[in-house]
């Protein structure tokens, strides 16, 4: 039998709360009930996907410090709506961000590295966006090698 869905993906972390922080109130997750596991964590919910987050001494790497960034994994892909709202917020977070759009996709990106240095793209159905939409500019363009 195949596999049908993404369950979960998990994130070490050094800082559980500023992670908590960064998904529920810029990209939209909400906490849910984890277990009570002996280390530091939380667990987010986004439609039928969770992102589990490991803090703690079960976040330390095999030297005993804090991965950055997504290793062999170069990001995390969520479904969004609401661009320019996304895009507003995360400036007034002062994060660092890039935009993207593919029009014969109708699909608008915003990338923003989360906490730990992990990339999230956000995805825009253009047919799903608001009326009066502006999407993606010319400036901040997201490229892959220079983000």
């Amino acid at each position: 039998m195949p596999a049908t869905d993404l369950h979960h993906l998990a994130i070490k972390t050094h800082d559980v709360d500023a992670t908590v922080e960064f998904y529920n109130e810029i990209i939209g997750s909400h906490s849910v009930k984890r277990p009570n596991f002996n280390f530091p964590g939380a667990w987010l919910q986004f439609g039928e996907t969770m992102i589990h987050l490991y803090g703690g001494d079960a976040a330390k790497n095999k030297a005993g410090g804090h991965d950055q960034g997504s290793a062999a994994i170069d990001h995390i892909a969520l479904s969004a709506r609401g661009f320019d709202e996304m895009r507003k917020t995360i400036e007034e977070r002062n994060l660092n961000w890039r935009q993207f759009d593919i029009p014969s996709f109708n699909l608008w990106q915003l990338f923003v590295h989360d906490p730990n240095g992990v990339l999230v793209e956000l995805n825009f159905d253009t047919t799903q966006e608001p009326d009066g939409s502006k999407g993606p500019d010319d400036s901040n363009r997201y490229d892959p090698g220079n983000f």
